[in-house]
């Protein structure tokens, strides 16, 4: 499938996912033991470089980010008292809990950090095989309050586009982000939005459900693995909205989806947070979905109330207007 951020098929569908996920990252039998670079040590006390498998041609974590801040160094941005640490957060393209350091192929990691600048960006994305994309991170994207303007991280150099792979007692899904725009949230074995989930399940109410901060859509579709019959997914983030869609697309299979309907995106003109819910997409087979982009607190004059209302907003972020204006579901449960 083509990526909507670089065009090119660095997207692959849930199912191709899943069944590979057990080797992706595995080291061959002649992979070098793991380096384990010590964190905190400056950059004049790390090797000059390290070399690939000669029969794999992957290369350790470590690998890479040493030769990311090899290029920040020499672009002045880093200097020799710097660290690994102080590049920023590695994300691998495909994030799920790993038991194991990883082993990196071509285009497999994304690198968000401070101080780095387009150029640097740029060769970093251009001499280190396995860096995807390098963000500037300036904080937590997205719209934190339908009052104040939305932020979101910018994309210096390659593609940001990077998946998790949601576990649940129901089955996994893949879930891409435009990860310069979609907070972060690293895969855990143990998710405490999927333990509230399963409870929900495990007492009948995951049968009519709204998603009212979606993001990408990782609870209502897995609402749909579980089994619902209907979900309304609503963001007014315009991004996580479109990564949505794209999510519909990638596990359509795995979801039972017989037909997407694209109905109505927003045009470049109308700016990326959403405020007057409008209807996007519709999608059928087990389950009868829809896609709306807007503000929450105007959701169920345009969709039908849902007898069970998620809402996963940010950390600390006040609710008490959002649960007023979706009281005419049934219950709201703050995720």
């Amino acid at each position: 499938m083509l990526c909507p951020a670089c065009e090119k098929d660095c997207i692959e569908r849930a199912e191709d996912v899943l069944g590979s996920i057990d080797r992706r990252y595995m080291a061959c039998r002649d992979c070098a033991p793991e380096p384990s670079l010590d964190k905190t040590r400056p950059l004049r006390d790390l090797p000059e470089a390290m070399e690939r498998c000669p029969s794999c041609g992957r290369g350790s974590l470590d690998a890479v980010m040493l030769d990311a801040l090899h290029i920040l160094r020499e672009f002045g941005l880093r200097d020799e008292s710097d660290t690994l640490r102080s590049i920023g957060s590695p994300l691998i393209a495909v994030g799920y809990p790993l038991a194991y350091p990883p082993r990196l192929g071509p285009k497999s990691l994304v690198i968000i950090g401070e101080r780095i600048e387009k150029d640097a960006a740029r060769a970093m994305v251009e001499k280190v095989p396995e860096i995807k994309g390098v963000i500037l991170q300036r904080g937590v994207p997205g719209v934190r309050d339908a009052k104040a303007s939305p932020l979101e991280n910018k994309l210096l150099a390659g593609c940001d586009m990077r998946a998790d792979v949601a576990q649940s007692l129901f089955g996994d899904l893949v879930i891409y982000k435009s990860q310069s725009k979609i907070h972060i949230e690293f895969p855990r074995s143990s998710a405490p939005k999927m333990t509230i989930l399963e409870r929900l399940y495990y007492q009948g109410k995951l049968r009519d459900v709204a998603d009212g901060l979606a993001g990408p859509g990782t609870l209502g579709l897995m609402c749909i693995l579980a089994g619902a019959e209907h979900v309304v997914l609503n963001d007014a983030w315009l991004p996580a909205v479109q990564n949505i869609l794209l999510n519909l697309e990638v596990n359509r299979k795995l979801l039972g989806i017989d037909e997407i309907d694209c109905i109505e995106l927003p045009g470049s003109n109308a700016g990326p947070v959403g405020h007057e819910p409008i209807l996007v997409c519709r999608a059928s087979g087990a389950c009868r979905i829809e896609v709306y982009h807007g503000d929450l607190a105007r959701l169920f004059g345009k969709a039908e109330p849902a007898k069970l209302c998620l809402i996963d907003h940010f950390p600390g972020a006040k609710t008490a207007e959002l649960e007023k204006a979706c009281r005419c579901c049934k219950e709201i449960v703050i995720v």
